[in-house]
C-alpha cells in the first residue's frame, strides 16, 4: 500500500492554473492563458449530470439494469455516445464487441439455521432454479486437494477467496459433488465478483463477506450442523455483443507523423442503475471532448485525441482488451503516448490512482500528480489495481493512469443513483484531466518552439449553480 498524501479540498468556487497548450511563440503564454481561461469557464457540470441522468434514469425513474453488458440497454446507451461525439464533430465509429454472454442478477438469497445473510451472486453463477437447501462444508481455499478432503458430496461449499480463481474455486467443488458455492472475501466487506464466462459457470455461486464467512467457517469448525437454504435468480443472454464507442479529434494537419492520447471510461454497468459505476466516468468524457472540440484548442493540437467509451467492463475488461488487441494487430499501439482511464469519479471524498503494479510507466500517473498537487485536491494515494480499463493498455507498455474518487458506499447496489453523485468531484476530475492533456500538449515531441515552464493563470470556473440532491 502506498502512502496516503493529504492535500487541502479547494471550494466548489476555488481558482485553478491552467497550463498552456498552444506552440504559437514569443506572446504564447498571454495568448494561451486568454484561451484557455474562455475554455475552463465552459466546463459544465449541469450537462455532465444530465448525461449521468440520460444513461442512468427513464422519465425520471432509475433503471433497474441501466446498461447490462450484452443487453439492450448498452447498446442503446453506444449509441446515444456515439450520437454526441458526432453533434461535437468528432470522427466517430461503433466497433462491434462479439462473443458476449449477457447475464444479469436477479437476486439471491441464503439463510443460515433459518436466519438470513447478505450474499451477492457472481456474475455468470448458474441459477438454482428453486431454493437449494444442503448442509455447509468448509473447503478453505477450494483448491483441488482440499475439496477432495472436505467432504462435499451433496452439501453447498464455503470457500474462502484466494490462490485460485473463482471459477476455479467452483469447479472444484462441483466436481467434488458440491450442489452450490459461498465464497467469501478476505478483506473486509462484501464480495462483489465473477466466473469469468458462462461456459465456466458449472454450479450456483454467491459471494459473501469476510465478515459473515468468518463466523460460518467458526460455526463448522466447532463441529455445529450448518444447514444453507439458498437460492440464485439470473437471466442469460447467449451469444450477444457489446460496443467500443471512439470518438477522435484529429492533430493539427502541420504536425507530422502526430502520436495518441486516448481518454477512456466503461459505460457499461451491472444490474443496477450504474450512475457512478460509471455513468460518471462516460458523461465526463463526453464533456472533455465537448471543450477539447472547441475550435480555439482543436485547431492547435499536437497529438489525436480518442475519446473511448469501452462496453463489457463488468464482465472481465473485455471491451477494452478487444480495442488493444485492435490497436496491437494494425501496429497502432506504438503509436499510443498515454491513456488516461476514469472509472467512478462522482462519490467518495478524495481522489486516488491506479497503476497495474509498480513496474508499469508511471508517466502518465505523475502528471496527474503533478496535477492534483497544483490544483490542491485531496489525495487518497496511489494504489495497485488492474480491475478496469487502463489494465490492458499497461499490459502492453502504454503508460496510463486509472483515476478514482474514493470511496463508494452504493457501488455495484440499487443505490448507486443520480442522487449520490457529488457535483463537486465531477467538477474536479473534469478539470484534472483537462489540465493534464494541456500537460501533454505542451511536452509534446512535435512542439517546433521551446517555451519557458507552462505559465500558471488564476482562472474562474464559470458562474453555473452547483446542483444539489
Amino acid at each position: 500500500m502506498s502512502k496516503k498524501k493529504k492535500i487541502c479540498v479547494v471550494a466548489a468556487s476555488a481558482v485553478i492554473v491552467a497550463p498552456m497548450l498552444f506552440t504559437t511563440p514569443a506572446s504564447a503564454s498571454s495568448v494561451s492563458n486568454g484561451i484557455l481561461s474562455k475554455i475552463e469557464r465552459q466546463l459544465s457540470v449541469n450537462k455532465i449530470l444530465k448525461d449521468i441522468e440520460r444513461l442512468s434514469m427513464d422519465n425520471g425513474e432509475n433503471k433497474d439494469n441501466a446498461r447490462v453488458t450484452g443487453f439492450e440497454g448498452e447498446h442503446e446507451a453506444a449509441k446515444y455516445i456515439q450520437s454526441q461525439f458526432e453533434k461535437l464533430g468528432l470522427n466517430s465509429e461503433l466497433k462491434t464487441v462479439d462473443g458476449i454472454d449477457g447475464f444479469i442478477d436477479e437476486g439471491s438469497s441464503l439463510t443460515i439455521n433459518n436466519q438470513s445473510v447478505t450474499v451477492k451472486t457472481l456474475t455468470y453463477s448458474q441459477p438454482t432454479n428453486q431454493k437449494l437447501e444442503g448442509e455447509l462444508a468448509y473447503a478453505k481455499t477450494g483448491t483441488e486437494n482440499e475439496c477432495k478432503e472436505a467432504n462435499l458430496q451433496g452439501k453447498i461449499a464455503l470457500i474462502q477467496r484466494g490462490s485460485i480463481s473463482f471459477a476455479e474455486k467452483a469447479k472444484n467443488a462441483y466436481n467434488n459433488g458440491a450442489v452450490g458455492v459461498i465464497i467469501y472475501n478476505n478483506a473486509s466487506g462484501m464480495l462483489n465478483g465473477t466466473l469469468g464466462k458462462l461456459n465456466d459457470s458449472v454450479v450456483p455461486t454467491v459471494g459473501m463477506s469476510l465478515e459473515d464467512g468468518k463466523v460460518l467457517v467458526d460455526k463448522v469448525n466447532a463441529g455445529e450442523s450448518v444447514n444453507v437454504a439458498m437460492e440464485v435468480k439470473t437471466i442469460v443472454k447467449p451469444n450477444s455483443f457489446s460496443y467500443n464507442v471512439v470518438g477522435e479529434l484529429p492533430a493539427h494537419k502541420n504536425i507530422r507523423n502526430p502520436q495518441t492520447l486516448v481518454v477512456g471510461a466503461h459505460f457499461d454497468s451491472v444490474s443496477c442503475p450504474g450512475a457512478n459505476d460509471n455513468a460518471s466516468g462516460t458523461a465526463t468524457i463526453l464533456e472533455l471532448a465537448r471543450l477539447i472540440s472547441q475550435p480555439e484548442i482543436k485547431n492547435k493540437l499536437q497529438y489525436n485525441v480518442k475519446f473511448v467509451a469501452f462496453g463489457a467492463e463488468e464482465i472481465g475488461l473485455v471491451g477494452s482488451e478487444k480495442y488493444v488487441e485492435q490497436l496491437v494487430q494494425s501496429g497502432e499501439a506504438q503509436n499510443i503516448a498515454g491513456m488516461i482511464n476514469l472509472d467512478m469519479v462522482g462519490v467518495g471524498d478524495q481522489v486516488v490512482t491506479y497503476n497495474i503494479d509498480d513496474n508499469a510507466s508511471h508517466k502518465i500517473t505523475d502528471i496527474a500528480h503533478e496535477n492534483i498537487n497544483e490544483l490542491g485536491y485531496k489525495f487518497g494515494g496511489h494504489f495497485n489495481s488492474g480491475s478496469s480499463d487502463h489494465a490492458p493498455f499497461e499490459a502492453e507498455g502504454i503508460p496510463s493512469v486509472f483515476i478514482q474518487f474514493d470511496k463508494d458506499p452504493y457501488y455495484h447496489t440499487d443505490e448507486d443513483t443520480l442522487d449520490k453523485i457529488d457535483p463537486q468531484n465531477i467538477k474536479e476530475t473534469a478539470t484534472l484531466v483537462l489540465n493534464m492533456l494541456m500537460d501533454m500538449q505542451e511536452k509534446s515531441p512535435n512542439k517546433p518552439n521551446k517555451q519557458n515552464k507552462k505559465q500558471f493563470k488564476n482562472i474562474e470556473f464559470e458562474n453555473e449553480e452547483m446542483p444539489s440532491f
